[in-house]
């Protein structure tokens, strides 16, 4: 029923009671019939007038209602172009049109993030299954050679080895990512009392090898007097990892490698890594944290990336309130940094 027809039900209901409630009262107050008829048309005259009176102000804010009402209903139906109602009063009605743009704003807004993360997905995905052929289709083309014997000498075996070796190793690498990229939404924070050699060591042994494999020399600088701090021990190693993981991929084996950590105040930490490596445009740098961005995507398909290492590290130094910058000078070398607090 609509508040139209409850309005007049009531007015009808309203005015009928009274009128035979008066119509009583008259009787009992010995009017004769004609006085009794008189006015009990009165009282009915003016209860009239008054519903007339109710009416004229009701009906404006029935019909701001059912304006309302038909918005209410394009948006439900997923039409978001709805009319901007201006609505001055009752205040209620003003207060309920306010509250309805405000969500309809909202909820568009969110529809608009879902699709744009929607085509990253997408996005994403083909680009991962295009990085996926590669591999896959370079392990397939040397294993058939080696069963047919297509490869005979011994130097041959060892190069198709070593290439078979790289594309799973490259396959691994793309995994990895996409699995740090899912945990590193939803990474629980762990902090833990560290300090810097600690953290410094269980983060370098695991490049221990490689580095020595390249020839390449590890400078570590310190601040000096590094108290003990409090921190996600797990989100600063991944951090600090993959720049690790970015500096020996772009840079040329011999090449050195710089890790700094210094104090910029007495609430933060920065711990950068540096290379000589082939640097990024700064026409880049400031897309180089989107999930889908890749500076040059023929350096990941050489190397074995996927493009999600940086924007997985973004996202894990957000969550332990920090952020990462980089500085590069294209042909020269990169410096990324974490900051976070302490």
């Amino acid at each position: 029923m609509t508040i139209r027809k409850q309005l007049l039900i009531s007015f009808v209901t309203s005015i009928t009671i009274t009128t035979l409630f008066l119509f009583i009262l008259y009787k009992m107050m010995w009017f004769d019939g004609q006085q009794t008829l008189t006015l009990t048309l009165f009282s009915l005259i003016s209860s009239m007038m008054t519903m007339m009176i109710a009416m004229t102000f009701s009906v404006p804010t029935i019909h701001k209602i059912e304006r309302l009402n038909r918005e209410t209903q394009k948006v439900s139906e997923g039409d978001f172009d709805i009319d901007q109602l201006d609505i001055a009063s009752p205040l209620e009605v003003k207060e309920l049109n306010d509250s309805f743009k405000i969500m309809v704003a909202r909820v568009e807004q969110q529809m608009a993030q879902i699709k744009d993360e929607e085509a990253e997905k997408m996005y994403m995905v083909q680009n991962l299954a295009h990085d996926l052929k590669t591999p896959l289709a370079s392990i397939k083309s040397y294993s058939e050679a080696l069963r047919d014997g297509i490869i005979d000498s011994e130097e041959s075996h060892q190069h198709a080895y070593k290439v078979l070796i790289n594309q799973a190793d490259r396959l691994s690498h793309m995994f990895d990512d996409l699995t740090t990229m899912v945990s590193a939404t939803t990474h629980a924070q762990d902090k833990v009392p560290l300090q810097v050699d600690q953290l410094l060591i269980a983060i370098l042994d695991a490049y221990q090898q490689q580095l020595e494999q390249e020839q390449r020399t590890l400078n570590v600088e310190v601040d000096e007097e590094i108290p003990r701090f409090v921190q996600d021990k797990v989100a600063i190693e991944r951090i600090v990892s993959n720049f690790l993981d970015n500096a020996l991929k772009f840079s040329q084996a011999g090449t050195p490698i710089t890790v700094r950590i210094t104090q910029e105040s007495t609430k933060e930490l920065a711990i950068s890594v540096s290379d000589q490596g082939t640097g990024i445009e700064s026409k880049y740098l400031k897309r180089v944290f989107e999930r889908t961005f890749r500076v040059d995507a023929s350096r990941n398909h050489e190397r074995g990336g996927s493009g999600l290492g940086l924007y997985i590290a973004q996202t894990l130094a957000h969550q332990i309130g920090g952020h990462i910058t980089i500085d590069s000078e294209y042909g020269k070398g990169t410096t990324v940094t974490l900051h976070f607090p302490i």
